[in-house]
């Protein structure tokens, strides 16, 4: 077997057990992760996980740096669309990526090495997103002297995990209600975005 197709092959098994991993901390919590239940859910021998990752923090610190590439990556995306605020919105609201990451955060309070990975991957989105707000919320008609970028990043994020969290526990918090009220909020100031951008 070649050189490269026995990379790709551990390539694929690294992301077969990381897809593995993310399915059980969404289905039973970061606390049902072991090499068993990653080794069943793939088809392979539990001491076969160790191969790939030596440690379970190590895969739990594998899943964190995967999807904090794609995520980092659409934030930039978002924060650069017509329509920023929703954009981001829809990405902090999206059920499965927040819900795993809710999960990562509450294995972090236990597992040192993911709180270091946890932390660093915030400090960079927010300094994203506060570096983005500096100049959007002006646009927005909002006086980010008022109102600071960091408060509205952190209320953004917030809001969005917390319903993500009440609407997977099943909580009867008004989460609909909420979510529907962020989104007229939003489309009223896109609108008024819109109507700023054309008329400079």
């Amino acid at each position: 077997m070649s050189e490269r197709r026995a990379r790709a092959s551990t390539v694929d098994k690294r992301n077969r057990l990381l897809d593995a991993t993310e399915e059980i901390m969404l289905r039973d919590g970061y606390a049902a992760v072991s090499s068993r239940s990653v080794a069943a859910r793939v088809g392979i021998n539990p001491p076969l996980v160790h191969y790939y990752f030596a440690t379970i923090d190590d895969l739990f610190v594998a899943v964190l740096r995967r999807r904090s590439l794609r995520n980092v990556a659409r934030m930039a995306e978002a924060l650069a669309a017509a329509e920023p605020l929703t954009q981001w919105w829809r990405l902090a609201s999206d059920p499965r990526g927040s819900a795993l990451f809710i999960e990562l955060i509450a294995a972090a309070n236990h597992r040192p090495a993911l709180r270091a990975e946890v932390g660093e991957v915030a400090r960079e989105v927010r300094e994203m997103q506060i570096e983005r707000l500096r100049s959007l919320l002006p646009e927005y008609g909002i006086d980010p002297e008022a109102i600071a970028p960091a408060l509205v990043a952190a209320a953004m994020q917030g809001l969005a995990f917390g319903l993500v969290q009440d609407q997977g526990a099943g909580y009867d918090t008004a989460t609909a209600d909420a979510a529907a009220g962020m989104n007229r909020l939003l489309s009223r100031l896109e609108q008024r975005r819109a109507a700023a951008v054309s008329g400079s």
